[in-house]
């Protein structure tokens, strides 16, 4: 409705005192396309609403029933105001309808372009906010395999008599294959939180930062989280859901994409100061 709105403005600016006929400030509005007066009457609500205005009151735009639409005199009362000033105002002669069109319009774009930085603003935090509990959701997750997992090894290194040597993942798929039942049951645990609060999770926050580039501006390790948590995804729908032998996931200093240090901190922080 962008232009639309300046142009609807202009024309009855324009026309002042005097109302435009509905079909007119449609062929003109939309003077390729074919539409109903239901698309000029959301047109008029829109304009009413953004100048405060509304169908009930009609303070700015008046609607002439079986006629159209007028705003009233857009000079108002310029000799009251003269008689009451001590002093001749020397600038009321050089306001014209075209001088409030042009005032109109730049209000309304500074409107506009302020209530389009607040959306951006509130779309930024929120994104924040929910990666930041995406971030609380994955950090109970790992907390949770990890206790799984030190289970895993020693009940491993006791069976047959060994030390781990191995990263987890190498040392879990070496002997996979000698996994008792019960090792085996406990392998499925630690898979299953790879591929549900961590999959879903490391997802959904590189979503949010995909969705909010401003998002990098203000947490400047984000660009380093998406990089760790695409590799991540990319390593579990190419590998991980291929290889029971597989316990678990890991992404770091190794792959040459290690998890940013203090990102989650550095979020955290900025929520406190907002």
């Amino acid at each position: 409705m962008g232009i639309r709105v300046f142009k609807l403005l202009e024309l009855l600016c324009a026309a002042s005192p005097e109302a435009i006929g509905k079909q007119e400030l449609i062929e003109t509005l939309w003077p390729e396309s074919v539409v109903s007066e239901h698309s000029l009457a959301r047109l008029i609500s829109y304009v009413r609403h953004i100048l405060g205005d509304d169908g009930d009151a009609q303070q700015v735009i008046k609607t002439y029933r079986g006629i159209g639409f007028c705003v009233p005199e857009v000079r108002p009362l310029y000799n009251q105001i003269d008689r009451l000033h001590p002093i001749r105002n020397r600038w009321l002669p050089f306001i014209t309808k075209k001088f409030v069109v042009s005032l109109i319009g730049v209000v309304l774009i500074i409107g506009l372009i302020t209530g389009y930085q607040y959306y951006q603003q509130q779309r930024l935090s929120k994104a924040i906010i929910r990666i930041s509990l995406h971030q609380d959701n994955t950090y109970t997750a790992f907390t949770a395999q990890v206790k799984r997992r030190n289970e895993l090894v020693e009940m491993v290194e006791q069976r047959l008599g060994i030390k781990r040597q191995q990263q987890y993942e190498k040392f879990f798929a070496l002997y996979a294959k000698q996994f008792t039942q019960q090792e085996a049951f406990v392998c499925e645990q630690i898979r299953a939180i790879t591929a549900a609060g961590l999959l879903n999770n490391n997802q959904a926050i590189v979503d949010e930062i995909t969705a909010t580039p401003g998002i990098v501006n203000v947490i400047p390790q984000s660009k380093q989280l998406q990089q760790h948590l695409t590799f991540w995804l990319n390593k579990y729908n190419s590998i991980f859901i291929k290889r029971r032998d597989m316990c678990l996931l890991y992404v770091g200093v190794e792959d040459g994409v290690p998890y940013p240090s203090g990102v989650d901190q550095e979020v955290k922080k900025w929520l406190l100061d907002r």
